[in-house]
């Protein structure tokens, strides 16, 4: 009987190291810990694990570029840390419900990375962010003011002769922002 007890003592003590062993849902490494030996552990985070593998970057644009962004979307990337270098991905998720950034309302979009960089990075850093909403190779880029409204939907802009003088030409507008 005693040493039947002893034995429900060593399985009770096993159980309960087994039951103190965190399992990670993925590898990755170990960021934060929130922990000091001996405490007790609830239901609240105690530490932040991060993975460097499917890469994502968090972002924010004004609501008032929905209009040109959208999933595939091409992504440049500058990091603040490295300025001479660009990473180049694409526009993943754009959460569908707004949420309050320093008091202006804000699209949270996600940004693929390219797999692992040649530089180091850390979780948290800062950069800046070009979302390419439109492009055009072999266009020529042209001053909005540029532009005569021939009529309605229909545009020319003056171009300068040989000697000198000016021809009104038509043109078709392709891209368009607010100044060219």
């Amino acid at each position: 009987a005693k040493l039947k007890l002893v034995y429900l003592d060593y399985e009770n003590a096993r159980i309960a190291l087994d039951n103190t062993r965190l399992i990670a849902p993925f590898d990755g490494v170990v960021v934060n810990l929130d922990l000091v030996p001996g405490q007790v552990v609830g239901s609240s985070p105690v530490m932040t694990l991060t993975s460097m593998d499917n890469l994502l970057v968090k972002f924010y644009m004004d609501e008032t570029d929905l209009e040109g962004v959208s999933v595939g979307n091409r992504t440049v990337y500058t990091f603040n840390a490295y300025p001479e270098t660009n990473l180049e991905g694409k526009v993943a998720v754009i959460e569908q419900s707004l949420q309050t950034f320093d008091g202006s309302p804000v699209l949270v979009v996600w940004g693929t990375l390219p797999e692992r960089p040649s530089f180091n990075l850390l979780v948290g850093m800062t950069l800046d962010v070009e979302v390419i909403a439109g492009e055009v190779k072999d266009a020529l880029l042209i001053p909005v003011q540029a532009l005569k409204e021939i009529t309605a939907g229909s545009y020319a802009v003056f171009v300068v002769q040989a000697d000198g003088s000016l021809k009104l030409t038509p043109v078709t507008i392709g891209l368009r922002d607010f100044a060219n």
